[in-house]
């Protein structure tokens, strides 16, 4: 059992040369090596792709590894169901503005997103290769550029949110920087709704997910709320400091 827990942590490490001595000669599976190029072929040509082939694939694509980090942007994207794209709920950002009560907006929209994005499989994708990602340097350059193109529209929406409020945020807290702890916070509760689905449905309050909560609770914290000008750690602290006598 040591040595498979070796090897488990070996395939996971940030680089080949990382790895020991020792395990330098193992050959660890490509991403998605289980997609099979005559599956693919088959696949197409029954769902009315009759130029599909072996000889028009190997023409696009010279190697596998090729093919397989095409499909990952490709199915990422949902360019094969644009309409499906959970990213289409960046338009509800705008009836939070208007809502009388903005918590409970906030909460709707946040279970919302996770109930859209734990109906697609294909939401565990970055979940399932991420951590591989850093032995295909190729494929993780067109994921973080991608990622970050489909950053920038959430983050205007923010600005606009915080805007149509006339709020600030703490001192240390950019639109950019909330914007990527709620997609990290996202990505865990993502993970954790599909691993541990019960702990979580007995963990939501009367009317919201654990989800929504958080990023409730998140938000409530990263905004100056009092506009002392305090960072939210010496907010915690002057609001936790022991009462003099």
């Amino acid at each position: 059992m040591d040595a498979a827990a070796q090897l488990i942590d070996a395939m996971f490490t940030t680089s080949p040369t990382d790895r020991p001595r020792r395990l330098s000669a193992i050959d660890f599976p490509a991403t998605l090596e289980w997609l099979r190029k005559e599956d693919i072929i088959k696949l197409a040509q029954d769902g009315g792709y009759p130029g599909a082939s072996r000889k028009a694939f190997d023409n696009r694509w010279a190697t596998k590894e090729d093919f397989v980090n095409d499909a990952i942007i490709h199915t990422m994207l949902y360019r094969d169901a644009p309409n499906a794209d959970p990213a289409l709920q960046r338009a509800q950002l705008a009836g939070v503005e208007t809502a009388e009560n903005v918590g409970e907006a906030i909460s709707l929209f946040c279970d919302a997103m996770l109930e859209s994005l734990m109906s697609y499989p294909r939401s565990f994708l970055l979940l399932h290769i991420g951590p591989l990602l850093e032995q295909h340097p190729k494929l993780k350059v067109a994921i973080v550029q991608d990622m970050n193109r489909s950053f920038a529209p959430w983050h205007e929406g923010y600005a606009r949110l915080f805007a149509a409020f006339k709020v600030e945020l703490r001192p240390g807290w950019s639109i950019e920087r909330y914007g990527l702890t709620l997609q990290s916070m996202l990505d865990g509760f993502l993970l954790r709704s599909r691993v541990q689905g019960q702990q979580m449905d007995e963990c939501r309050s009367e009317d919201a997910s654990l989800f929504a909560d958080a990023v409730v609770a998140f938000t409530l914290g990263v905004i100056d709320v009092d506009q002392g000008g305090q960072s939210s750690r010496d907010a915690l602290s002057f609001r936790l400091a022991p009462t003099q006598n």
